[in-house]
């Protein structure tokens, strides 16, 4: 188990003052998403300053991330640190033109090193020992129970849509939740 990474008292303080006016520009990430938008709102919660933020009409309820550090809702998180050194010129520009970063993903996990988790391996050879002319040349048994390839590569008698009607609904059930916090 990992123990959970203390905040420093110096970035807890900035959590619970306003770092942002209303109607200021920022960058934050919603759900992953990088989107820009302004401040339209603060309110005092027991982790921090929420942020509700407005971005081509829907709104936003956000916390902060100041360097390394977020408050502990991560939902929404204003990006503090980027939003500074973009500037608010360029950040109003940026929402005016619907600048193309808005809804590119954030990848926070870079994948792992090079060195690490793989085998030595290095031979790319076939997986199997037996060559196509041995697979031609063996007898093929073919009868009625064949079942003929279609147009898009899937087995027909194989395949069936999803019967789980309880997973469905608490899928349903988590997109509602997470539609009650945005806000046309």
């Amino acid at each position: 188990m990992t123990k959970k990474q203390l905040v420093p008292d110096t970035i807890q303080k900035q959590f619970n003052k306003i770092q942002f006016k209303q109607g200021q520009p920022v960058f934050f990430t919603w759900l992953g998403m990088k989107k820009y938008g302004h401040v339209i709102r603060t309110k005092q919660m027991g982790w921090g300053i929420m942020y509700t933020i407005d971005s081509e009409g829907t709104k936003y309820p956000c916390g902060v991330q100041i360097k390394m550090h977020k408050t502990p809702y991560t939902t929404g998180c204003i990006l503090a640190d980027d939003s500074r050194s973009i500037g608010d010129i360029e950040l109003e520009r940026r929402i005016q033109s619907g600048h193309s970063s808005t809804n590119t993903e954030v990848f926070s996990n870079a994948g792992r090193p090079n060195n690490e988790g793989r085998g030595n391996n290095n031979d790319s050879g076939r997986v199997s020992k037996t060559t196509s002319k041995q697979i031609a040349k063996s007898n093929v048994n073919i009868g009625k129970d064949v079942v003929s390839s279609s147009s898009t590569g899937v087995r027909n008698d194989i395949t069936k849509k999803r019967g789980n009607t309880k997973l469905d609904a608490a899928i349903q059930k988590q997109r509602d939740f997470l539609n009650g916090f945005i806000t046309s």
